[in-house]
């Protein structure tokens, strides 16, 4: 599996700056679908590390 590099701290994925997520998706955060910009990118597999506490 490739190693994605990940800084969010409180993704319940990231361990140690890398996302451990059986996989990933990242989709632009424009209405248009279009971009040109990382800014404009945003990781939809992203899930808060309380959630899994919320969720049980």
């Amino acid at each position: 599996m490739p190693r994605i590099m990940c800084s969010v701290k409180n993704c319940m994925y990231q361990e140690k700056s890398e996302c451990r997520a059986s996989s990933i998706q990242v989709k632009p955060s424009t209405e248009d679908l279009i971009t040109s910009v990382t800014d404009d990118t945003a990781c939809q597999t992203f899930r808060p590390r309380n959630a899994m506490i919320e969720d049980i």
